[in-house]
């Protein structure tokens, strides 16, 4: 099993931003310097949500398997929680796959997270690690957005990643709503946005639901980030739906 996490820099944000007509907002933090992947297991989360990463002395991809990049936010990104709880390395370790997860912070299509960047300037990080499959989910930090400023940037995010890197599998994912209030309708339109945009390149959708909601048992006390046990409910149900639609992670 082999799980890293990098940091990536604000290489091609603006580009996409613009190609897609919509404003990504103020940079959170500046614009942090890529690291090393770390091996085995990614890097915590600081209590801004940055994540962290140290470089590893043999740096490789476990043979016959393949190569995931997982792009999303805090959710994805496992904040609040130690080493290894987050759910792409929850299925690294499972499938003992190498997944290197960009989640970032506050970040969404529109959203510009802690990293500094939406999720458009995260695929030149995505691309250095000549994935074989990039998981992208929504985000509801972008649950603020008007639903063509969001459509517009989720379809330009997406057809650059498919440009970039023409030979991997794109795979969306519907965006969660932990929270105990009911979803606000940007949470279906943006789900919408990233199965229009990923089967527009020929990639594949999964809906997994909203399997936390209405669980607290699940939730951290901010009622909206997984637990430990939320993590692993979110890695059974990616890994049920994968399955299910044959991505073969």
């Amino acid at each position: 099993m082999l799980v890293r996490r990098t940091l990536v820099p604000l290489v091609i944000a603006a580009a996409i931003a613009a190609l897609a007509g919509c404003t990504t907002g103020s940079p959170g933090a500046s614009s942090p310097t890529a690291s090393a992947p770390s091996q085995a297991s990614p890097a915590s989360s600081s209590a801004g949500g940055t994540p962290a990463a140290s470089p590893s002395s043999t740096d490789f991809d476990a043979p016959g398997k393949p190569v995931v990049v997982g792009i999303g936010d805090s959710i994805m990104n496992g904040y609040g929680l130690e080493n290894s709880q987050d759910w792409p390395s929850l299925l690294a370790a499972d499938r003992d796959d190498t997944v290197y997860n960009l989640g970032c912070d506050g970040g969404g299509f529109v959203a510009v997270g802690s990293c500094g960047t939406s999720f458009a300037g995260l695929i030149p990080d995505g691309v250095t690690q000549h994935p074989d499959i990039v998981l992208v989910q929504g985000s509801d930090n972008d649950q603020k957005q008007t639903e063509a400023a969001l459509t517009s940037a989720t379809n330009a995010m997406v057809a650059e990643l498919h440009r970039v890197l023409p030979h991997a599998q794109i795979v969306g994912i519907n965006t969660l709503w932990n929270q105990p209030t009911p979803a606000p309708a940007e949470i279906a339109y943006s789900s919408a946005a990233v199965e229009n945009a990923v089967k527009a390149v020929g990639g594949t959708y999964i809906d997994i639901g909203q399997p936390l909601q209405g669980h607290p048992e699940l939730l951290q006390s901010d009622s909206e980030h997984p637990n430990a046990a939320g993590q692993q409910v979110l890695m059974e149900e990616v890994k049920k739906a994968c399955d299910a639609a044959g991505v073969p992670i």
